[in-house]
């Protein structure tokens, strides 16, 4: 009987340990938020702000902005100022309420840690992928290039180092190297795990054809577009940083909070209306992001100040 008392006891004591363990994470990434929000609004709150980034629904918007500083003033008034007009709204950092959803999701991420993670074909890495998504994240970075060629189970990477390649919304692409200009165009339709990639580029002859779209693998600093044909392997790199479509998986806290911005009016201004999510943050800068619950089409919006 003692006995049993007694491993009853150590169960007891493994069990409260866990749990307190618990709390005192979750006590601390909350407090790791807090802090966050503290920077970020002692950085914004400074100075004045101008747009140099504005994608809203496929479509480069930053020219409406031209000319407005930004100043978000510590009573919570967003304030655009041109010399000629004035436009007031709000503004406001929070904490997501999703912030502390221990969600499962999490342990497929860390498979992007791994750099060929993505090799087995039956892994569904595109489940929520959308050409919105594809379309804002080629065409919102220059100059990517191939960071993996693998055609009949061979490298060929080394073959296009020093290539170039640009994306626009229009459907055109373009290739530079060694002083060269090469033009193609590409297309994109489906959506999820069967989104086709049409690459049409004759020069290139390697990477002509219809690929499907593997994965989207964005991190702060690094964005990759890992395109398949069966076993063969086409994946474009940029040191761009645009954001992290899988909510903040590589372990930071940016996509724990939001950046609140309201306008009434005008419409240009009203645009900028969302809960943000934030993609990075510095005392010059910050990048943000929102995911359309519609059409999966992703905005973003960067601020860098004067």
């Amino acid at each position: 009987m003692k006995k049993n008392v007694f491993i009853y006891g150590l169960l007891l004591v493994a069990v409260l340990s866990t749990a307190c363990t618990k709390d005192a994470d979750d006590s601390n990434n909350f407090a790791n938020l807090q802090a966050d929000v503290e920077t970020i609004t002692n950085n914004v709150s400074t100075g004045s702000w101008v747009i140099t980034n504005f994608i809203d629904s496929g479509q480069n918007e930053t020219g409406d902005f031209t000319g407005y500083g930004f100043s978000f003033n510590s009573d919570g008034s967003l304030v655009a100022d041109n010399g000629n007009n004035t436009e007031t709204g709000t503004w406001s950092i929070t904490i997501d309420d999703n912030s502390n959803d221990d969600s499962d999701d999490d342990s497929s991420s860390d498979d992007s840690s791994n750099d060929d993670s993505s090799d087995d074909n039956s892994i569904d890495d595109c489940n929520n992928c959308s050409v919105p998504q594809l379309t804002d994240v080629l065409t919102a970075c220059s100059d990517w290039y191939v960071d993996k060629l693998e055609l009949n189970d061979n490298d060929l990477e080394d073959n296009l180092s020093g290539y170039s390649f640009n994306f626009s919304s229009d459907g055109t692409m373009s290739v530079s190297w060694n002083g060269n200009t090469y033009t193609g165009t590409w297309a994109a339709s489906g959506s999820g795990n069967n989104i086709k990639v049409v690459l049409t580029i004759t020069d290139l002859s390697d990477i002509e054809a219809t690929w499907t779209l593997h994965e989207i693998e964005l991190e702060n600093g690094e964005s990759k577009v890992d395109l398949r044909i069966g076993d063969d392997r086409l994946r474009f790199k940029n040191t761009c940083t645009i954001g992290d479509f899988s909510a903040g998986s590589s372990g930071n806290s940016t996509g724990d909070i939001d950046f609140n911005i309201f306008f009434a009016s005008p419409a240009d201004f009203a645009e900028l209306s969302e809960d943000w999510d934030i993609i990075s943050h510095t005392a010059s800068k910050i990048e943000l992001k929102h995911v359309s619950g519609g059409n999966g089409g992703t905005d973003l919006l960067t601020f860098e100040k004067q």
